[in-house]
């Protein structure tokens, strides 16, 4: 048999060298477990790296296959819920504390870690592969070397072509990508924490124009999570909100929240915003402040510290701010809401000359929902955890019931404003282990409920003019008749006028506008 012969069979048994599927295998695995969307292009490119690290520095393909598969086994249940890394799911791995970080593990579904295991496997088998002699180039080598040279290349120029700039760091491939979102994403967040800390030093700008509040108490509930479609009050198919559905006061069934997540959602929201960019030290406590009322900031989220979070550098700005939970490691019981109750009733106890702002922040419907509701619900619907999200609204509810009761008996004026900070999508749709999480690609991540109650409201009535968290300040302000140079709203918050196109904060900090999303409609039939 001549040399020519032996070097064609040498390179058929190359080619069909079951290690060649099995790196398709392992990059096929890694593309899906870092977020990214299936793409057959580079599923070969980088199968064709492996291929070509073997070949020339085994040793190195191992240590690269090692770290990407224990990185893509930890990653995959995430990637599934959360898709690749951004600013959000960075921002928050600071700002998540011990309990939160408990629950997000428990509420995927067991399947997502046999995956994670099975990923993790492959990679023990690729980096206990024997290595063998260096052997001859060949051309399928070449033809492995041209294929991801190209390919690296694909994304850099389609953005030039498209008007962007050619950078290397924008190739597509999804391990490179990955280490390229984290990289960026955390600078981003590590900017925007620093930006609290030098606001948290810093005293308000706010220049107060006018002070004539109508009311003597002002509290903001500010929800977790809620859905609008969840709550039968704003048009939920279950009727699981009887206090809302009933009492006098205004609800708004077309209310959009400012982003997907807390941090980021009511950073736009309670802050004045410039350039997109919330300026922490001009908030809603630091305007009442300035305006002469008493504030108060009661809180059943974590603190980890005290100015680490966007919320927290905004609670430290009240006459006196309490937390439920402290948010270090040993703040892993799961408080209920209603304990808030019991520092509302304290400041209702007394009586005080100023007028008085309590902000309550909730724990409302943040996954995991069965542990907000100890597993009870009222019906079951598709899923266990999807009945205790529906059940937490009722929850929810009941407490602002409470509260409106303790408002009325203090025999004083008062206004009470309900809202969400987000919503959330539907995530194995249809499963048994069906369960709701962050999103922002859907409209329902952002339609919430808004609410205000009066002290003398007459009758229950309903608003559907689109109004958006954006505007916040602007209703504060209405609302509670201070006036300030650095707020204007252009129409009265609490009407039926047209307020212009909403736009939407995604989790790459965009703007987008809300028409544009897609839809995530809750399937109101029990799971068959």
């Amino acid at each position: 048999m001549n040399y020519t012969l032996k070097e064609s069979l040498a390179s058929r048994r190359q080619a069909l060298s079951p290690w060649i599927g099995f790196y398709f295998l392992q990059s096929l695995f890694i593309n899906l477990a870092l977020g990214y969307p299936f793409s057959l292009l580079y599923t070969v490119a980088f199968t064709c790296v492996l291929h070509l690290l073997w070949r020339t520095v085994p040793n190195v393909q191992k240590v690269v296959l090692g770290i990407y598969s224990l990185i893509a086994a930890s990653y995959y249940p995430f990637g599934q819920a959360y898709g690749a890394p951004n600013f959000n799911t960075l921002l928050a791995m600071h700002s998540t504390n011990m309990e939160e970080s408990t629950e997000i593990l428990t509420i995927f579904p067991w399947y997502s870690y046999v995956v994670g295991l099975f990923i993790f496997a492959l990679g023990v088998i690729a980096v206990r592969r024997k290595t063998e002699g260096k052997k001859p180039w060949r051309n399928l080598d070449s033809l492995c070397l041209l294929f991801s040279v190209v390919t690296f290349f694909v994304q850099p120029v389609q953005n030039l072509a498209w008007g962007g700039v050619f950078k290397l760091k924008d190739t597509g491939y999804p391990a490179v990508r990955f280490v390229k979102d984290v990289v960026v994403n955390n600078a981003e967040v590590l900017d925007e924490q620093a930006r609290m800390a030098q606001f948290a030093e810093m005293k308000d700008t706010w220049h107060v124009t006018a002070v004539k509040p109508k009311y003597h108490y002002y509290v903001v509930v500010i929800g977790e999570s809620a859905r609008r479609d969840a709550l039968g009050a704003f048009g939920g198919h279950w009727n699981n909100t009887p206090f809302a559905s009933a009492v006098n006061g205004t609800l708004f069934t077309d209310y959009i929240a400012a982003s997907g997540s807390t941090q980021k959602s009511l950073g736009l929201t309670l802050n004045r915003v410039v350039d997109n960019k919330p300026q922490f030290q001009d908030n809603v406590v630091t305007l009442a402040n300035r305006a002469g009322f008493q504030t108060w900031w009661f809180s059943n989220q974590g603190q980890i510290g005290e100015y680490d979070t966007a919320i927290a550098s905004i609670a430290k700005r009240a006459d006196e701010a309490h937390f439920l939970k402290s948010g270090d490691f040993e703040a892993d019981k799961n408080t209920q809401d209603e304990e808030l109750l019991k520092m509302t009733a304290q400041v209702f106890a007394s009586e005080r000359s100023q007028p008085q702002l309590i902000v309550l922040h909730l724990m409302g419907s943040h996954p995991q929902a069965c542990d907000r509701t100890k597993g009870k619900y009222a019906e079951f619907v598709q899923s266990k955890e999807t009945s205790c999200y529906l059940y937490t609204m009722t929850q929810t509810d009941d407490l602002l019931g409470k509260l409106y009761s303790q408002l009325r008996n203090t025999g004083n004026s008062f206004s009470l404003v309900y809202f969400s900070d987000h919503g959330l999508a539907f995530k194995e749709r249809g499963k048994e282990v069906q369960y709701l999480a962050h999103d922002d690609k859907f409209q329902q991540n952002f339609q919430v409920p808004f609410m205000v109650l009066s002290s003398d409201d007459k009758k229950h009535r309903i608003i559907k003019a689109r109004r958006s968290a954006n505007d916040f300040l602007g209703f504060f302000s209405q609302w509670t008749g201070i006036s300030a140079k650095e707020i204007v709203l252009g129409y009265p918050f609490i009407s039926e006028k047209k307020a212009g196109p909403t736009y939407i904060t995604n989790f790459h900090l965009q703007k987008v506008d809300f028409n544009h999303l897609g839809t995530d409609l809750f399937d109101t039939k029990p799971r068959r």
